[in-house]
């Protein structure tokens, strides 16, 4: 982890002389709404709660006013099981995202962009139940990364809005009449708060 950390802090003093070299604070919301109606443990649901990404990307210039980059950020979100006759810890889920990034408008305006990569993660939650039972949530430790995003930017600031995957979750339980073990998936919804370090005046 120590490593992600310098990863993470090399890229802002490099991506000083690109065209927009951003740091994005950005506060996120889980989507997870549990599963189908049928599944054997219904009342495990929107596990993944409220939480914060920072992060830095680096676009320079690839065709007309489109750009193209690097980016990594480390991520939070606190973790909780909800449920009638549910008692759950409180955990936590910290991902630390290394991604390409791809979009337009490196100008004043409207911009678009998506990335991909790997997210490298740690986290766990435990619950009891009312049926005897226990479990555990605790995320996969390396994952894909996906995200999509569009907004505006004035001169050095930015704010947006954007959708990204989160690791991916395994999830086990045990009680006396039953025992699994599955994985699920969920995502994040985010606004995006941007301030681009490059000292050169936006178009």
């Amino acid at each position: 982890m120590k490593k992600l950390f310098l990863i993470f802090m090399l890229l802002t003093p490099l991506a000083i002389a690109d065209e927009r070299a951003e740091i994005f604070i950005s506060p996120s919301y889980g989507s997870y709404r549990g599963q189908k109606k049928n599944d054997f443990n219904q009342e495990v649901k929107n596990v993944i709660g409220s939480g914060v990404k920072i992060s830095f990307e680096r676009r320079q210039p690839f065709i007309d006013d489109s750009g193209a980059g690097i980016g990594a950020g480390i991520v939070y979100n606190a973790l909780k099981v909800k449920g009638n006759g549910i008692k759950s810890s409180s955990g936590s889920l910290i991902s630390v995202p290394l991604y390409m990034t791809l979009g337009t408008g490196l100008d004043n305006g409207i911009y678009t962009k998506v990335s991909f990569g790997l997210a490298f993660s740690n986290g766990n939650v435990k619950w009891t139940d009312k049926n005897g039972g226990h479990g555990e949530i605790k995320a996969a430790p390396i994952n894909g990364y996906g995200g999509i995003g569009i907004g505006v930017q004035k001169d050095r600031f930015s704010v947006g809005i954007s959708a990204v995957t989160v690791p991916r979750l395994k999830r086990s339980y045990s009680s006396p009449t039953k025992r699994y073990r599955d994985k699920i998936s969920d995502g994040l919804i985010s606004l995006e708060f941007g301030y681009n370090l490059n000292s050169n005046k936006q178009k």
